[in-house]
């Protein structure tokens, strides 16, 4: 079974559909204004938790515009694909996936909205998404959304989810406004995910106030990823969550495989002097980079200079594939390909990172 752990929906498009509020939250709902659905779609709306300035900074709307026809079109034509179905399963047999994780690609409304508004716009992602799929459930699995600015709420979201729409993992976001994942307020939530025994997804956007800061969309997107994951690690790591949670199973996307190792060797190096201050280090009862290898996964990229390393100090079951499709930085259709024709890796380990850690993990 090849299994692609990271891919993407354009709803976008169809922000008024999503986001369809009831009750006290109604005149929140999105309004679309112009004709069609598509990258030029606008809506009016106040649902966007991120910043005016790193919103303008991210914008890459030429990238995916079919007028401006970049790289010949061929991006912005694939763009169909995250909202049809019949066209999306045509897309991953170009690549020989049997299933693959989908996510919104704006996963700051359904995840950063404060109170309660954050709880239904979660849910109404989650409801949504699972109609888009129904019919396809052999084949795409939805990743449930949690209101991370509703810390009550993440708990019971995960569960019905799981339970009732039958989604296999969940989100977890890098930090929401003042808060770490080492808040107390998130424990819930860790403790329904080993209860269910489902993996927290960790899967950033390119915005956040340590992004922010840049100008312009190639910065924010080179900065984005690796710098919103890594506070998320040191808190789960440093802040005890995985000494409290030891059967917790947490995966990062799209920082190369490459990405924790560093923070493993900068980690131990310290706890090396902070094992001497209980005050600092008291809740870790072993070196920092025992709970990676435990607890965490990661996302490569089929073109990597080096998995094998990765491999060495991570695990060989820890590593899984991620194509980021329809996005424009994906490798698709050459992602399993180039993992398949890597000389650095065994067979077993190839194999492994493209379809038996993923299935191991979602218990598929």
């Amino acid at each position: 079974m090849i299994i692609d752990l990271d891919s993407h929906l354009r709803e976008g498009y169809f922000l008024d559909e999503v986001y369809k509020l009831e009750g006290p939250y109604a005149k929140l709902t999105p309004v679309k204004t112009g004709e069609g659905r598509g990258h030029t779609t606008k809506f009016i709306h106040s649902l966007d938790p991120i910043s005016p300035q790193g919103r303008a900074a991210h914008s890459h709307p030429y990238i995916y515009d079919p007028k401006f026809g970049w790289r010949g079109g061929e991006m912005a034509a694939r763009q169909v694909a995250g909202y049809d179905m019949e066209k999306r399963r045509e897309g991953i047999r170009q690549e020989n996936i049997d299933r693959q994780i989908i996510f919104p690609t704006q996963i700051s409304i359904a995840t950063q909205n404060i109170g309660k508004l954050g709880q239904a716009l979660a849910q109404c992602y989650n409801n949504w998404v699972a109609k888009l799929v129904k019919g396809y459930e052999d084949l795409f699995l939805p990743v449930a959304m949690a209101p991370a600015g509703y810390p009550e709420g993440m708990a019971d979201e995960l569960r019905r989810s799981v339970k009732e729409l039958e989604f296999k993992a969940g989100h977890l976001v890098p930090y929401c406004g003042s808060r770490n994942l080492d808040d107390p307020a998130y424990y819930p939530y860790y403790e329904a995910a080993q209860e269910l025994d489902v993996p927290l997804f960790c899967h950033p956007n390119s915005n956040g106030e340590l992004v922010d800061r840049f100008d312009n969309f190639f910065k924010t997107h080179v900065l984005g990823r690796p710098m919103n994951c890594t506070p998320a690690l040191i808190a789960l790591v440093l802040g005890g969550v995985f000494e409290k949670f030891p059967k917790l199973k947490v995966v990062f996307f799209e920082c190369s495989a490459e990405w924790p190792l560093y923070w493993m060797h900068r980690m131990d190096d310290d706890y090396e002097w902070a094992r001497d201050f209980p005050h600092l280090s008291g809740c870790l009862s072993m070196k920092p980079s025992e709970y990676v290898r435990r607890n965490c996964y990661v996302t490569c990229e089929a073109d990597e200079g080096d998995l094998a390393r990765p491999i060495a100090e991570l695990g060989e079951d820890h590593i899984l594939m991620a194509t980021d499709y329809p996005h424009f930085d994906s490798e698709y259709p050459h992602t399993v390909s180039g993992i398949l024709a890597r000389t650095d890796i065994t067979q077993k380990q190839k194999e492994k990172i493209i379809g038996e850690n993923a299935a191991r993990l979602l218990r598929l």
